[in-house]
């Protein structure tokens, strides 16, 4: 029986290495992303939007129940899956959510029209155009977090070596098994979707960069940008071993490629189907089933013993 047991483990354990992780990972949190899409648009024409407003702050604070729960488990790849959700939520319900509310019914604001009699709506709602005013709120904050010495964070650090603040900033004072996954898989599940929603907002703002060659320009610079950054850090990713990083890794790059996505439908080269789920029953419901189908073979895939917060001894 322990032979059988250990003989499956072994070849489930030949399966879960590089690269099937690092692909999995990224097609789930790619995919993630426009179910989240998805989401609030059922959210909001099941509940109506005004039952919306006021209920979204009660479902962000759930969101932060589960983070509770979340942080007070011992089981990193457990933190992690609840941090990720986590962050959807409260992102979802306290941001979106809450400015759809400030510019459409407390403010009144109009979203921008365009098209040849200006009466097209562009895809900048009001809460859009709030969002896209938060940008040196955003600066800051990453700016924090550059000069914080205990980030584990890849981009951070590679800015602490650059601007010489490895030495003054000193050694971390946390190691892994100090590290809470559930708050920083919260965090950067939050940051990671502020950042890029702030620069698709940035290069679609007619008031910044107009509307004729400088908007193309711009927005297939940020394709191309998006595209080898994202690329550059999938290759990274398919080097990764252990799920619990490799999902926390996947954030980042799976949210830096849907720059693209967004860019192509702005320009009409793609159909958005995630925001539309019931003219496209069929397509949705395919890709929902892959999402669960990818979540349970993650969720079922080989641990490592720290990932289920079975830390060995110092001197055993």
């Amino acid at each position: 029986m322990t032979a059988t047991t250990a003989t499956r483990k072994t070849a489930k354990s030949r399966l879960w290495q590089p690269p099937v992780v690092g692909i999995v990972t990224f097609i789930l949190m790619f995919v993630a992303i426009g179910l989240a899409h998805t989401l609030m648009v059922m959210i909001e024409h099941n509940l109506g939007k005004q039952n919306t407003y006021a209920l979204s702050p009660l479902m962000g604070f759930a969101g932060i129940v589960m983070l509770w729960y979340g942080i007070k488990s011992k089981n990193e790849a457990f933190q992690t899956w609840i941090g990720f959700f986590a962050g959807v939520i409260v992102w979802m319900c306290w941001v979106e959510f809450f400015y759809m509310w400030y510019g459409r019914e407390n403010w009144g604001m109009l979203p921008r029209m365009d098209g040849p009699d200006g009466l097209n709506v562009s895809g900048t709602w009001p809460e859009y155009m709030i969002m896209g005013s938060t940008v040196g709120i955003l600066l800051m904050m990453l700016c924090f977090y550059t000069f914080d010495k205990d980030t584990r964070c890849n981009m951070f650090i590679w800015f602490q070596k650059r601007l010489g603040l490895k030495e003054a900033l000193g050694p971390s004072t946390k190691s892994a098994r100090d590290r809470n996954y559930a708050i920083i898989t919260f965090m950067e599940t939050f940051f990671v979707t502020w950042f890029c929603y702030s620069w698709n907002l940035l290069c679609f703002d007619p008031g910044l960069v107009g509307r004729g060659d400088l908007f193309v320009g711009l927005n297939m610079a940020s394709v191309f940008v998006a595209t080898v950054w994202s690329g550059f850090c999938l290759t990274r990713l398919v080097k990764f071993k252990r799920t619990s990083t490799a999902l926390r890794y996947a954030i980042p790059v799976g949210n830096i490629f849907w720059v693209n996505v967004e860019v192509l439908g702005k320009f009409g080269l793609l159909t958005e189907i995630w925001v539309d789920p019931w003219s496209y029953t069929l397509e949705m419901s395919v890709i929902f089933a892959a999402f669960v189908v990818l979540g349970i073979l993650l969720v079922l895939a080989p641990k490592k013993e720290a990932e289920l917060g079975n830390w060995k001894k110092k001197g055993a």
